[in-house]
Parts: C-alpha cells; structure tokens; sequence
C-alpha cells in the first residue's frame, strides 16, 4: 500500500490530460496561474463614493484620484491627490482619510499632509513600501513612500520619482531628488533585500508597463524590455497604473487601460506572473469596468489600489470620472470587494506505470523543441591535435564537429593507465567559463586523478570560440546575440546544449570510456546546462548540478536561461523538470545558501524551492525504483561556488559512476584546500564579483596537489583557424540564420 501510495502522489505531479488543454490553447501558462487568470466578481459594496471632492475652497475641490492604502493597527489610511483649479492648471497636493472598515472614510482635518513645496510640482500617484503579500512594510519605524512629480506648464511633461517617509502618516520629510525619470504609477514591493518596482513608463507613447529593481530604494536599475504592453482587443493607446502583490509565489498585477467598447472610458485589466517579469493577461479582460448606472463611475475606473485582507479577500479602492465633459480629471474615489480565485485541485486519475514513460517523451520532445534541439546529426569528424602528460595526467587537444558550420575545441583529460573503459563527465560552463578557467581545468584534473575520462570543451563565444581568442567575454549574453539565436529557432541555451550532447557522443567512440557511466558537471550557467542535459539526454546516468536552482528566481537572470526556463515552465513545473532524470541519472543539486548571485533577493526562496522540487522529484525517482538517486547539497553559508570539486561531489560521482582510482574511504581521507589560497599560490587572478571569500575564494576543494594548466598549453586550433567562422559565435549565428 505505501507504494501505491506514493506512486499516486508520483502521478499527481504530471497531468497528463493538461497536454491536451495546452496544445489547444493560444498560449500555454505554467499550472500555478491558471486559478487567477479566471474571471473576477468584484463587488461593488457601497450606494455611493467612499471620498468626494472637497468643498469649495479646499485643496481637492476639482480633482482627486491615486488613492494609496495601508492597514495598521486595525485602522485603514487612504493617501490620495487633490487638486483646485483647470485641468491645465491643477497641481496636486495629498491628503488623508481613515477608515475602520476600508468602506467608510474620514478626510484627515489637518489635509492636505504633503506638497512638493514649490508651487508648481505636484504630487502623484503616492505608494507605500509593501511586502510582498501587500502588507505595508516600515523600515526603522518609518513608512517609506514613492511618487511621481511633474510640472503641468513644462512642455516636456517629464516624470520623475522621488521619495518620503513619516512615522506617522501625517508628518512627511521634504521630496528626495529624483531617483528615476519618465515614472508615472508606480508600485513597489520589497521581496527578501530587493526592492521591485512596477510603474507606467511614460518616455514615449503608448505608455506600456515596466520594472526596475534596487538593493536601496533609491538607485534603480531598469529592466530593459517592458514587462507589459497592449496586446489584447479592449485595450486602446496606453496602459497605466499597474499594482502589483505576490501571493504564494505568484505576482499578480492590476492594470488600467483606455476601453475600446466605450468612448472616453478607462476599465482594468488583470495578468499573472512566475517572477515579475513575463505577464500572463487574463483572458476575460478586462475585469473590472465603469458602471453607467452609477455616475459617479460611469467612465474611469481606475489609478487603483488593491489589498489582500486577513481573511484572504481583495479589497479595492480606485478613482472615477463621471461623463464628459471632464472639468475633473477624476471625481471620486469607490471600492469594491473580491472573495479571490477558486482555486480547486486538478483530479488526476491513476495511471500505470507506464504513462509516466510516456509522460517523460512528450515533455522531453516539447522542451528539445523549446530549445532548438537539431533533429539530425552530422558526422564528429574527430581531429586530434596534440597529447601531452601532466602530473601523471595524459591530456589530449582534439576538435570535432558539432553541426555544419560549428567546430567545437575540446580537451580530454585521462589517468595514465586505464585498465578498462572508464567512467567519463562532460564539464559544463559558468558565464565567462572555458576550458582553460581554472575551476573547470581543477575539476577535469581532480576527476582524472580519481580515475575517469573528463572532456573539456569551449563554449560558444568563449576562448577558441571567440572571435579574438580571449577568455571570460561572456559574448553570447547579449540581448542582440539573444535576439538573433532565438529568431532563427535556435536559442543560446539549446546550442550549449547540444554542443554538451555531441560531446557525448565523442566520447561514445573512444574504447576507453564506459558507455553506461557517463555524467555531466557544472556550475553557475554549467548548472543550468547540466539542469538542462539531465532533463532532455537518456545517455547520462549522473548530473552535477552546482551553483543553480530549481526556482522562479532564475527566471530573472540572463537571456540564454531566463527565456528558455520561462518557457519552458510553461510546459512543466520545476519539479517535473527535475523528474525526466528519473530513473536514470542520479541528480545532486549542491549550491551554498547564502549565494545570492543565484538567489538574488537573498531571502533563502530559492533554496526553499529547490529543496522542495528536489523532495518532489524524490517521490518519482521512488515510485521508478531509484531511490536516493537526487538530492539537494547545500553549504552553511557559502555562497556561488565551484562545488563540483566538493569532496562530497567525488563521493556522488562515485556512488553513481564509479571512482576506479578511489575508494570512498580514500575520498573520505582526502585532504582539501582552499580555492583562495590556491589561486593566490598560483597567480590566478579572481573576477571582482566573484573574487571573495564568500564567493569563489571560499571553496573546499579536494587537495590532489594540483597546479594549473595555461590557454596557450591547452590549445587546439591552428593559428590560421582562429577566429574563423566555424569555431565562432559570429560564425554560427550567420549559419543558423542562412539555414533559417
């Protein structure tokens, strides 16, 4: 019965009928978003306005909207702009209301409680720090708000943002220089020590949503590409006012929208995300809409604010404008009521072992797709260029061909004395990683001295394959190079992929390796690729994951793994993912928990989900007879590390492929050294951010007394072949885009 048991649980992660729902859908969307991408019956709960124009004389008695909320102390605050005069003329001051109930307010006496100060810049659009769930978050007491400020008479109508805090509400310090220009609406959460921020970038028409990132709140870094633009039939010339919360690792955001349906008419639309980045809009958009039987909200809802109260609900507050003509930019401020999403389980009937064999196909053949995985391949025509013995080491320099037009330069690294076919791994690349960086040359040394093969390859774009020769260039992450790859069907990540595979298969015509013992290993992008290798090649029987995590958080990182992992969650979850090893290649994922070049908010997330989708993938490795083969390794507070030179990675290697040099007692007496130390006694030279103790500095290696092999000992080509076409990215990108 406890098989049965787990292999239903096994089953729960994979269902299957959704294959079919996605094939037939317009666009596929990863399983968490799917319950909030339904429509929402919000409910409007009041007869009439919660807040209305002051009185004739006061600050707000012709204009107010932008209403911002918090909830403290079993209070509601609502901050909210005002303005007199003409539209031309308004410039906009904020007031206060409390409430009890989030329904009924009560305007602070003392409005308004902020003014820029200098008579012609207003205030606009205020928002609180939040946490994630959209709690309000102070910070040394104080609570910390952005706005958006303009000059209504400048002609270049520039938006800046700018920051305050109060410790009570009322009371705010003098507006902070600008801190990012063309912001309008913004919305900020804090997750782990990152602040995020959304917000209308309004540099250009039409207006169109982005993010921006900050370790500080006051020096930001904007995120490229816009994060949402209009793309759907009801929206009309721009979007604005996004509001965003994070709820169980999901983003969800607010957006408004001129409505095409009705002339002079604003509605909201709603979209989902797995890491702010790449919007999922709901299908029945927009979600929320003005009401011609109310004329207070007969045309504009929206400069909107929403919270997620104790009980689990949505309460939202947003500004109105009745009909033309529009003397007030907007009229009143209203709210309305959503119970949130029914969220139900997805019934999946128990299947026979088989369907997951069938399962793990499908999701392989989908992913190979995603990636540009070629469906043919060419003949190696293996070259060997050179031989040589280091340290007991016999080091081989060969070149082999990938795919027409795409050489690749490979090291092979072997113990001296073979007396059967030995294990083998394929090392994997960090960004700005060759053959000749020195963790990776370590590594191919220490496995040779512990008795397997190591085939060390050039990535794309790095040492023999870069146009000049020159290490580190890291010259396949650029946007352009992306853009390029991706359009012709062959995206960066597939092509290290693949690269990967035919090394595979240069090590399948050696007598000296053992064709059922061959594994890959790599770090930080080395593993994403050995992520990837694991996921999509039957032929491996290990992975060595290192440096990497099975998480949202690296959704947010560079082209060449960001786009295909959102893709490619779209297909399945992280812990499917994880299980198309299963059972035949014995997974461990070792990384550092204070690494926060990987877990960039530094908030333990994504270890937690790794351990959590590695746990997940140990029930299937379970039900398919291979338990104990994936597990989670993770160093008390190590950071972004070479761990595939871990001691304990020997001992994966070697519970799983075989060590034949080493017994696992031996490996358990050997000694280790620091990388720092190493490094320095052999004048490697460390990259600024990695070049820490926390960081590379800081690693345990497994002390084989080794000393380092240099680019010039190591390399393959001949000097008229550098820098030719078919060892360079260059090369291969004009390749794939004739062949395209």
């Amino acid at each position: 019965m406890k098989s049965l048991s787990a292999f239903r649980y096994c089953i729960s992660l994979f269902p299957l009928l959704l294959c079919c729902r996605l094939l037939s859908a317009s666009e596929p969307i990863p399983q968490e978003l799917r319950p909030w991408l339904n429509g929402q019956n919000w409910h409007r709960d009041t007869q009439g306005p919660i807040l209305e124009l002051g009185n004739p004389g006061e600050f707000d008695d012709t204009h107010l909207f932008a209403p911002s909320v918090s909830y403290e102390d079993g209070q509601f605050s609502l901050w909210y702009c005002g303005s007199r005069g003409t539209v031309k003329q308004r410039i906009f001051q904020m007031g206060l209301a409390h409430s009890p109930d989030g329904i009924r307010f009560q305007k602070q006496q003392q409005n308004p409680v902020f003014q820029f100060g200098d008579a012609k810049h207003s205030i606009l659009t205020p928002t609180l720090l939040r946490t994630p769930d959209g709690a309000t978050l102070r910070e040394n007491n104080q609570l910390r708000m952005w706005f958006s400020s303009t000059d209504f008479q400048d002609p270049t109508g520039l938006h800046q943002l700018h920051e305050t805090t109060s410790s009570d509400g009322i009371h705010w310090s003098k507006p902070s220089p600008a801190e990012l220009k063309h912001v309008y609406a913004p919305t900020i959460l804090k997750t782990g020590r990152t602040y995020q921020m959304w917000f209308t970038d309004v540099s250009k028409d039409p207006w169109c949503i982005k993010h921006a990132s900050s370790l500080d709140g006051k020096k930001w870094r904007v995120t490229p590409d816009p994060v949402l633009e209009i793309d759907q039939t009801w929206e009309a010339g721009r979007l604005f006012y996004p509001t965003v919360l994070k709820i169980n690792d999901v983003y969800l955001m607010w957006y408004g929208s001129y409505w095409k349906a009705r002339k002079n008419t604003t509605a909201l639309g709603f979209a989902a995300s797995i890491d702010g980045l790449k919007w999922y809009k709901s299908a029945a958009n927009p979600i929320f809409k003005p009401d011609p039987d109310r004329p207070w909200e007969s045309h504009y809802v929206t400069s909107q604010s929403v919270m997620r109260l104790p009980d689990h609900s949505f309460r939202i507050w947003y500004a109105s404008r009745k009909q033309p003509p529009f003397v007030n930019k907007y009229f009143a401020i209203n709210t309305a009521h959503w119970s949130g999403p029914q969220v139900e389980k997805v019934a999946t009937p128990q299947q026979k072992p088989a369907k997951f064999t069938s399962w793990k196909t499908q999701t392989r053949q989908k992913l190979s797709q995603l990636l540009g995985i070629p469906d043919t391949k060419v003949a190696l025509q293996s070259e060997k260029r050179g031989e040589f013995e280091h340290e007991g080491t016999v080091i081989e320099k060969w070149i082999f061909t990938s795919e027409p037009g795409s050489r690749v330069p490979a090291v092979l690294y072997r113990p001296k004395t073979l007396t059967k076919p030995a294990p083998a791994i394929v090392l994997t690349y960090g960004h700005g990683g060759s053959k000749s960086q020195w963790q990776y040359n370590y590594a191919a040394q220490a496995y040779a001295k512990a008795g397997l093969v190591c085939l060390a390859i050039d990535p794309i774009g790095e040492e023999e394959r870069h146009l000049q020769g020159k290490l580190g260039t890291r010259a396949h992450d650029p946007k352009a190079v992306h853009e390029r790859a991706w359009n012709a069907g062959r995206p960066i990540m597939g092509k290290l992929v693949f690269d990967t595979m035919r090394g595979i298969d240069f090590l399948l015509e050696r007598d000296d390796v053992d064709p059922e013992k061959i594994g890959v290993a790599g770090n930080s992008l080395g593993g994403a690729v050995a992520s990837w290798m694991a996921a999509l090649e039957p032929r491996i029987k290990l992975a060595i994951v290192s440096g990497w995590a099975y998480h949202n958080v690296t959704l947010r990182s560079k082209y060449c793994t960001k786009v295909p992992n959102q893709r490619m969650r779209e297909i399945c979850t992280w812990p499917e993912f994880l299980s198309l090893a299963a059972p035949h290649c014995a997974v461990l994922v070792m990384n550092g928990d204070a690494d926060w070049i990987i877990d960039s908010d530094d908030d333990g997330a994504a270890w937690r989900g790794t351990r959590s989708a590695v746990s997940d993938a140990a029930n299937v490795y379970q039900t398919q007879g291979a338990a104990g083969r994936v597990q989670a390794w993770f160093e008390a507070k190590g950071g972004h590390r070479p761990y595939m030179s871990h001691p304990d990675a020997l001992l994966w290697i070697q519970q799983h492929l075989g060590t034949p040099l080493l017994t696992k007692q031996e490996i358990q007496k050997l000694p280790t050294v620091n990388s720092g130390r190493w490094c320095d006694a052999h004048q490697i030279r460390l990259e600024r951010l990695y070049g820490t103790d926390l960081h590379q500095r800081g690693a345990t290696l497994a002390d084989f007394k080794l000393s380092p092999l240099s680019p010039t000992k190591l390399a393959c080509l001949k000097p008229e072949e550098r820098g030719t076409p078919a060892f360079t990215l260059e090369g291969w990108l004009q390749q794939i885009e004739q062949t395209d």
